[in-house]
């Protein structure tokens, strides 16, 4: 019975509860697409962190992160590395997964909360695309490699190829013949090249001399970078959230090789010379301009800030996911591989170094020579040499591969939310249209002057002073336009906890000063990009870089201008800016779309 006084509410009819009951089926519909369709979330617990290890975790890590650390006087380098990982690469990797996971929007979208930086979603994407362009041709390299391991004698073994000239040598001839012949090439102004660096240069590149000599096709990296794309496409055809398999065996078998590597290393003859060069410090470094500008382009360069991509893995985390957590621990893997496999690298240069009489920074080649030009040398002195060889090679191809899938992931996800209508409803296709494009782009780095146009895009394109310029306006977006205490607050809200107050402090003042202090760093400090053979390119290739370092500069203040100019003409210039800069009020998260079913679900 009824409760006396209180004023009766009908009983819903039969007709009006089977109403009801088909609404709920058709929002719990609606909310299943949104979530599994149009952005799909990750399902698994670990699959976020499995996915920002197959990201960050790359050659940057493996190769360039050893020959610095050496370059710059080992302990040294790592004191300067940890300053610039406490105060940059921790904060702003928090900032960028947090903000994706809270907005459930790619690198441009996002910025509807605060449109005058806009900008930097848009630089965010085309230094995200510089980086895509070329990452599946040095898979290319690595697969190349990969198939000659299997060969009983290597062919950069001998000097008996085609490809070799008569300044080649292989590192075994007796004393007396390599002064001989060291003596016949300098009477001609010329000098010996190792078989390694002519197979490298003479059959893989088949490189040209210079940058504007294009040569032809090797069709040999073009088919198997055509290979490498195919792959790209297909781990990301159902999306990414639905690539599990591929996710994990990409993020965890490279481990494998590092420690197999690693105990390997340690126990080659010599391998204790190459540790103690590794971590010996040198106090002296620590004065020198070189070692901090190395170590803070290493640590964005490494952590993948600034290329959208981390925004985009946390946009596809459920609303409540401890994104916090598996920030904090992605930044400290991704320091510890670096450490880890620095130990692997310079046990097998010591022994390297042992063997040949020569010191390791005559071994060392910096970037990619060091990948393709050590290795091999040092893979042909060990025991089951094919073996290590195979492993090697399959560990950067993978590694390139699952950066390479990420990335295209962050680009389309900021495209996909730009672009909704089209680019949801025909995902395979425009995927499948986006990797033939880049595979178009990738050709002329698998010419004869592949390699020079490869270096010229890296140099300038995805990292340097385009990177640092980006990652600076984008803190300051994040931590001044949306506000660092927004920031607080959402992590309050999706992980139940605010972060350390010390946060604030980073990402209002520190991280954006040190972006700021490398970028004007590297510009005082500024040297041309030069050749393999440390030869300055021809004036108007460097005048190309920096047109291609603009591409994703000048978005950002070329979109605030835009906006100003066309938005809100009513308003005076003053007010503009002032509605440009501020949060609306009706900001979309997350939870707004957890609200509105609660209130359907309530009606």
């Amino acid at each position: 019975m009824p409760s006396g006084g209180g004023t009766h509410q009908p009983l819903p009819t039969s007709e009006e509860t089977a109403k009801a009951h088909e609404a709920k089926l058709h929002l719990d519909e609606q909310v299943e697409h949104d979530e599994n369709g149009e952005r799909g979330q990750w399902s698994g617990q670990f699959d976020f962190l499995m996915s920002m290890v197959a990201y960050a975790v790359g050659l940057g890590n493996v190769w360039r992160f050893p020959y610095l650390c050496y370059k710059n006087g080992g302990g040294s380098f790592l004191v300067a590395y940890s300053f610039f990982f406490l105060l940059a690469a921790v904060p702003i990797f928090i900032m960028e997964v947090s903000i994706g996971q809270y907005l459930q929007r790619g690198a441009m979208e996002m910025w509807n909360m605060c449109p005058i930086f806009k900008g930097v979603g848009i630089g965010n994407v085309v230094i995200s695309f510089m980086c895509i362009a070329y990452f599946c041709v040095i898979c290319a390299w690595a697969m190349y490699y990969m198939i000659a391991s299997f060969n009983s004698t290597f062919p950069w073994e001998t000097c008996t190829n085609w490809w070799n000239d008569a300044k080649c040598v292989t590192g075994k001839e007796h004393e007396s013949v390599l002064k001989t012949i060291t003596k016949n090439l300098t009477a001609h102004n010329l000098s010996t090249q190792t078989s390694v660096e002519q197979y490298w240069e003479r059959r893989v590149l088949m490189q040209t001399e210079t940058i504007y000599e294009f040569g032809g096709i090797q069709w040999e990296l073009f088919g198997l970078m055509a290979l490498s794309w195919v792959i790209v496409y297909f781990a990301l055809w159902k999306g990414i959230t639905n690539a599990r398999k591929f996710v994990y065996f990409c993020a965890l078998f490279p481990y494998f090789i590092i420690i197999v590597l690693l105990l390997r290393g340690l126990t080659l003859p010599g391998a204790g010379t190459g540790i103690y060069y590794y971590l010996t410090p040198n106090v002296t470094k620590l004065m020198e301009t070189t070692v901090w500008k190395d170590a803070g382009t290493q640590v964005f360069y490494s952590y993948g800030v600034g290329f959208g991509t981390l925004i985009a893995l946390g946009s596809h985390n459920k609303f409540n996911h401890n994104c916090f957590r598996d920030a904090i621990a992605m930044c400290f893997i991704n320091g510890g591989t670096s450490i880890l496999a620095s130990f692997a690298i310079f046990g097998i240069l010591g022994f390297m170094s042992v063997t040949s009489g020569k010191p390791i920074d005559q071994i060392v080649k910096p970037g990619v020579g060091l990948a393709f030009l050590a290795y091999p040398e040092v893979a042909t002195n060990l025991p089951m040499k094919q073996l290590w060889a195979f492993l090697f090679f399959l560990m950067i191809t993978i590694l390139g591969l699952d950066s390479q899938v990420c990335m295209m992931e962050g680009l389309y996800t900021a495209l996909e939310d730009a672009f909704p209508t089209h680019l949801r409803k025909h995902k395979r296709v425009a995927l499948g249209l986006m990797c033939l494009l880049f595979f178009i782009l990738g050709i002329p780095m698998v010419s004869y002057a592949g390699a020079h146009w490869l270096t010229l895009v890296d140099a300038y394109g995805a990292s340097g002073y385009a990177l640092l310029f980006v990652v600076f306006f984008e803190v300051v977006g994040l931590s001044w336009g949306f506000g660092a205490e927004r920031v607080m607050s959402a992590m309050k809200e999706m992980v139940g906890f605010r972060p350390p107050i010390v946060f604030k402090l980073l990402w209002k003042y520190l991280s954006p000063l040190t972006a700021f202090f490398l970028f004007w760093f590297c510009i005082y400090y500024y040297e041309p990009v030069k050749d393999p053979n440390k030869q300055d390119y021809p004036w108007w290739s460097n005048v190309f870089g920096f047109f291609l370092s603009s591409c994703s500069m000048v978005v950002i203040p070329g979109y605030a201008i835009y906006y100003l100019a066309t938005q809100n003409r009513h308003l005076s210039l003053k007010e503009r800016f002032l509605k440009a800069i501020r949060v609306p009020d009706n900001i979309h998260t997350g939870a707004t779309r957890r609200a509105a079913e609660l209130k359907v679900l309530q009606h």
